[in-house]
């Protein structure tokens, strides 16, 4: 088989051997012609030697070698032109413009009539930007290549690269001779008039095109953008309806009308048109997506593009059912616009029809968080803990809705779990250790939990979560008081009008009998939202009872009942109307 291979690359080397000049090709047939015989020289057969080997070696992907045999041929015959040829092939192919044009022009000088030597001369001049080169070769081409309408393209691209649009036009007028009006040419030559501000010859070009096609809806469509971004709106507006009669539902017709009004600061009737197109399902699902992502910033302070954006929401997922894109698209949507139980449904759809997509997992936890759905959020924290098993974050809304749940031991294995996932992610490292504190005191283990605190404050010493349900535990179980007063004031010093914190330090007052101070503190709770809190509402109660004001003690122990459920002792202490501790 090799040697086979080596014969047939020797008679292709021999068979191009013309290339190296049309003279002496044409003397060699006039000499077979009279009966003579070639007699092949040393220089002839090792200049075949190598270029046989190069090819071999293109052939067999071997870039390197082939270029260093072709560049051999070269040393041993400085007029070969199929190996300059075979090297500016190369050099193209590895975007080396620069030796691509160097070789190519070698081929070009020494065969200019080769028309293969000038289609490679000419692209790598055009590569290399030196476009008035190029023109004087083309020139020559189209007279030797006349069916080659692409070279006419790139012959007519020149003209417009030294910014001379009417000799471009004149030869695209050329290529319509020979094929017609064409859509490329006639948009071409559209694009060309508008840049010369010839508006009445680009709107000519396009009505060749319909006068080719009439029942064609989307050269109307062209031609009504075109009158559009020139301000002629009526003829705009006709030729819109004149598109829509062959084509009522066309989407992308639509969707030009639409843009045509909202240009116009014409929402309502553009929302007509846009509408029509989000029905359509040949309209791709991406581009309906990016539509809605315009939507999302400009609908925030606008009442009626809010309700446009959710009916077309509810129009994506209507015309693509069966994709989570659709569903996650219209869930944030609605989740920005505090709508959490439709939110929860549509990204609780994407999760179904794609559950590979770690973001709307974590979005849609955190919406049943929100909601205080617990259970459904454990449901789906162990479904996306098994899915993202290296993803901290599904961990710690899962162990949170464990705690919620009143699970701390669930809690705990999750949230250990899942702290030891982490890398270089301290903020989120420090709410792991806030929980872990949370869960440990809820299993009775005081010394773990007070660890896990003290490891989160020294991630964020300014913690408020944390500064106020360490300082309340220890309150609760009377000891280290005075670390607990100091971390529940500095708690409310960063947040001033949060009442649970209010309340936590009017109740280490409390503890510390400093019960004028613990009133203030727990009335303050009581003008910040804690009016119907039955904790507070009883803390205040206690707090009265030990300033000797034991009817008004009991006024607010009555209310906290009234308001949910207090301490064990809560029923005692009305009906005794005494402080039970």
């Amino acid at each position: 088989m090799k040697l086979s291979l080596n014969i047939l690359l020797f008679v292709f080397a021999f068979a191009l051997w013309g290339c190296k000049g049309g003279k002496q090709a044409a003397s060699t047939t006039a000499q077979e012609k009279e009966g003579e015989t070639k007699l092949f020289t040393k220089h002839d057969i090792d200049v075949n030697h190598y270029f046989v080997s190069a090819n071999k070696e293109k052939l067999l992907g071997n870039t390197e070698d082939a270029v260093r045999l072709f560049k051999k041929c070269l040393q041993i015959d400085p007029n070969n032109a199929a190996a300059a040829y075979e090297l500016s092939i190369i050099a193209l192919n590895a975007n080396d413009f620069q030796n691509a044009e160097l070789y190519s022009r070698k081929a070009y000088t020494l065969n200019p009539d080769n028309a293969w030597y000038a289609v490679l001369f000419v692209e790598s001049l055009q590569r290399n930007k030196k476009p008035v080169e190029a023109i004087k070769i083309y020139q020559k081409l189209i007279k030797s290549l006349p069916e080659r309408t692409d070279i006419y393209f790139d012959y007519a691209d020149c003209y417009l690269r030294i910014n001379k649009p009417f000799e471009a036009i004149e030869i695209y007028n050329q290529i319509e001779k020979k094929i017609g009006v064409n859509e490329e040419l006639s948009l071409q030559k559209e694009k060309i008039y508008v840049r010369m501000g010839k508006l009445d010859k680009a709107v000519e070009e396009i009505n060749k095109l319909i006068a080719t096609a009439t029942e064609e809806a989307k050269y109307y469509g062209i031609l009504a953008e075109l009158y559009a971004a020139n301000n002629m709106d009526l003829e705009a507006v006709d030729t819109y309806q004149k598109a829509l009669k062959i084509d009522a539902d066309n989407p992308f017709i639509n969707l030009s009308f639409s843009e045509y009004y909202r240009q116009k600061r014409d929402y309502p009737k553009g929302f007509i048109y846009l509408e029509k197109a989000f029905n359509s399902e040949e309209l791709d699902i991406d581009s309906k997506v990016k539509i809605l992502l315009s939507y999302y910033v400009v609908s925030e302070k606008s009442e009626e593009l809010k309700s446009q954006s959710l009916a077309l929401c509810e129009l994506l997922i209507k015309s693509h059912p069966k994709e989570a894109k659709a569903y996650s698209v219209a869930g944030d949507f609605y989740y920005r616009d505090k709508k959490l139980e439709k939110a929860k449904e549509c990204f609780a759809k994407a999760v179904e029809f794609d559950k590979s997509k770690y973001v709307i997992w974590n979005q849609l936890l955190i919406i049943e968080s929100e909601l205080q759905q617990f259970p459904e959020m454990i449901t789906h924290g162990k479904a996306a803990v098994e899915l993202f098993p290296n993803e901290p974050t599904v961990y710690l809304l899962l162990g949170i809705a464990y705690l919620q749940e009143k699970n701390p031991k669930e809690a705990l294995l999750v949230l250990n779990q899942g702290k030891n996932m982490i890398i270089d992610n301290k903020p989120l490292l420090g709410q792991f250790y806030a929980n872990i504190g949370d869960a440990y005191y809820r299993t009775k283990q005081m010394d773990q939990s007070d660890e896990a605190y003290e490891e989160a404050l020294k991630i964020n010493p300014n913690d408020t979560y944390v500064l106020n349900n360490y300082a309340y535990y220890l309150s609760l179980r009377n000891v280290k008081l005075d670390k607990a007063e100091e971390m529940s004031k500095k708690s409310n010093e960063i947040e001033r009008d949060n009442a649970s914190y209010n309340d936590t330090y009017g109740w280490i007052l409390y503890g510390s009998g400093k019960y004028e101070d613990a009133k203030l503190w727990l009335e303050k709770a009581i003008a910040n939202g804690a009016a119907n809190n039955a904790v507070i509402l009883e803390h205040l109660g206690d707090v009265q009872y030990k300033l000797k004001n034991n009817d008004i003690a009991l006024d607010y122990w009555i209310k906290a009942k009234k308001a949910g459920t207090g301490s064990d002792h809560l029923e005692r202490k009305i009906n005794e109307k005494k402080l039970i501790e």
